[in-house]
């Protein structure tokens, strides 16, 4: 986790955070007055294929620039409110479980090419396994605190964020990701062209890493989902039921404790590889 904290002393990284937030943040707000699912919380985000593309090229700087992008979008969408403070923490991970996750994603991205880009089918499975972990990674952590505040039940709001997240990324991420990849590596632009190995945390156990990453998440958003259907009353699409209860609250904390110790469990070391060889 240190090359969280450690990127804001590298001026090129910072530049990254401020285009990251920026393109992010001006998507969102084209389409805040588009198809609205939760008013004052969510709606249909096709900027959200952003994220996990950028955290796999730019590293911590496109987490980085997921959080702050979602916070301006909030503000100058109109949306800001008590949820934009999990909505920072939750973007947060849509950026950043892609690139702690892409050198370690079971074998599928090779240790002969890390290229952060989908040359590949082994990749491109990787690629959409990620995105789907690091959607529900984001809906859990929002939906949780904002059913603990009683303002939309966990069971409706955690799967809406998933499949929002997970739908503008399971096409288009990919396609992006081919693009900009040739671009952004040409002008030496790729996080790991910028930070250096020993700035980036080495983790430990980091293949269980990312099965602990994939359970916590997932986990999180099932087993949370059937208690809040069972415990709650809550409706999957709908308001039916009650927020704020506590057997939710319990049943899903586990799983967000997870998801952190994941995050220092896994490393990122591993994309250097191709740069130290040559």
């Amino acid at each position: 986790m240190k090359e969280v904290v450690k990127m804001w002393s590298n001026t090129r990284m910072i530049i990254l955070v401020a285009l990251s937030a920026a393109i992010y943040a001006a998507f969102l707000i084209v389409f805040k007055g588009g198809i609205v699912l939760v008013p004052g919380i969510t709606e249909v985000r096709p900027a959200n294929v952003f994220p996990p593309v950028f955290g796999i090229l730019f590293g911590p700087a496109g987490a980085w620039g997921a959080a702050i992008g979602n916070l301006i979008g909030d503000i100058f969408g109109g949306t800001m409110g008590i949820g934009s403070v999990f909505g920072f923490f939750g973007n947060f991970f849509l950026g950043f479980v892609p690139y702690k996750m892409w050198g370690a994603a079971w074998g599928l991205v090779s240790k002969d090419d890390m290229s952060q880009t989908t040359n590949s089918l082994k990749k491109l499975i990787a690629f959409e396994i990620i995105a789907l972990v690091a959607s529900a990674a984001c809906a859990i952590v929002i939906a949780w605190y904002l059913d603990l505040a009683g303002i939309v039940p966990y069971a409706f709001l955690a799967i809406t964020i998933t499949v929002n997240n997970f739908a503008a990324a399971v096409v288009i991420g990919p396609i992006l990701l081919a693009l900009f990849y040739p671009r952004i590596k040409r002008w030496n632009l790729l996080w790991t062209d910028i930070m250096v190995k020993e700035d980036v945390s080495k983790g430990f156990a980091v293949q269980l890493g990312s099965t602990v990453m994939t359970i916590g998440a997932l986990g999180g958003l099932i087993v949370g989902i059937l208690v809040a259907v069972g415990a709650a009353g809550q409706e999957i699409y709908g308001f039916a039921g009650e927020s704020g209860q506590v057997a939710v609250w319990l049943a899903v904390l586990p799983f967000l404790l997870m998801i952190v110790v994941a995050s220092f469990m896994l490393s990122g070391q591993e994309q250097f590889v191709e740069e130290d060889l040559d």
